[in-house]
């Protein structure tokens, strides 16, 4: 079932809606398949991205960066929180987390704009929580 059927079998109509979406991976197909008329029935998208440090190779950063460009159409990154269930992936002096959790806020709601700077941020959980739970890589936010 793609995104846009289940739309419209629960929720017909208007009006906002909230997406969570934890699919271990699919979330890509899900986003590249899915109109940006669909998407933006949401007011806030709450996604894990899985395999995100696939950002390292070629193919995959083109995979994610498809997925960011269509979501960043309509949306801002309101949130980001890397998932410490795995460790990181070090590349060339960075960091990537193979799970981040990213919150989108669609743009027609934003009321101000100040960008965060502190990670994690005093709501933030770690998702293991005998596991250290990871600050966000300075150099996704400078």
């Amino acid at each position: 079932m793609t995104l846009q059927k289940w739309v419209e079998k629960k929720v017909p109509g208007s009006g906002d809606l909230i997406l969570q979406m934890d699919i271990e991976g699919a979330e890509y197909a899900v986003i590249m398949a899915s109109s940006l008329d669909i998407l933006t029935r949401f007011r806030i998208l709450v996604i894990e991205f899985h395999n995100f440090d696939a950002i390292y190779d070629r193919y995959g950063l083109g995979l994610i960066d498809l997925a960011f460009q269509k979501l960043l159409q309509q949306f801002e990154i309101v949130h980001i929180h890397p998932n410490n269930i795995r460790p990181l992936i070090n590349y060339a002096g960075y960091q990537a987390p193979p799970l981040v959790e990213f919150t989108f806020l669609r743009k027609d709601r934003i009321l101000n704009q100040r960008p965060a700077s502190m990670f994690p941020h005093v709501l933030d959980r770690a998702n293991v929580p005998q596991n250290h739970d990871y600050p966000l890589p300075r150099c996704w936010f400078e």
